[in-house]
């Protein structure tokens, strides 16, 4: 996979704002080593135009301690998900009220969460930030991914895709995120 170095950009306070998330939770996010930031909250941040809500946040962690901390700093709450994947999952959120939901996905390396993003369906999904480095698909340029989410055009990806830390019932997964980015504005590319 490609990396290349990204510095916090000034409308981080604005977003973690508009989206309800713990005072200091984003800043602190993008500079964890071993969290990954992946799906919607990542194309916000490339894409700080984007009017968009945010659903829920999801990331990727290779160490549990990072759910501890994230429960000291931010009183997160984390419980596990039973699933039907090798993959731990785990939902979290802050206290009562409007706070985003976090599902976390509890992996064992850089390695095997490099494999989880990179066998998305989309290229739009193919990137991670993490310890303010961007990782990408090394098949795509990263501007060229930074403007499909800006311009909101999603390419499936075709040929085999490593499905070993994903649910066994992915393909209604990957077809309920379809029909959601269509009605968010995206087009979707076969």
């Amino acid at each position: 996979m490609a990396s290349g170095s990204m510095t916090t950009p000034p409308h981080l306070a604005a977003l973690a704002d508009s989206e309800r998330l713990s005072e200091g939770l984003l800043h602190w996010m993008i500079g964890v080593h071993g969290l990954y930031i992946y799906g919607g909250l990542l194309k916000r941040i490339i894409d700080p135009a984007s009017a968009i809500p945010l659903g829920d946040v999801d990331v990727i962690a290779i160490d549990a301690r990072v759910m501890e901390l994230m429960a000291a700093r931010f009183g997160i709450v984390f419980r596990r998900v039973k699933t039907t994947t090798p993959t731990p999952y785990f939902i979290g959120k802050a206290g009562h009220g409007d706070s985003k939901i976090i599902h976390l996905a509890l992996l064992s390396s850089h390695e095997q969460a490099m494999r989880y993003v990179m066998n998305n369906q989309f290229d739009i999904d193919r990137l991670a930030l993490s310890n303010h480095h961007l990782f990408y698909d090394p098949q795509f340029e990263l501007n060229t991914l930074c403007n499909a989410i800006r311009t909101k055009r999603a390419t499936r990806i075709r040929g085999k895709r490593d499905m070993t830390y994903f649910a066994k019932n992915r393909p209604q997964i990957e077809h309920h995120y379809e029909v959601r980015l269509r009605h968010k504005g995206y087009t979707v590319i076969d």
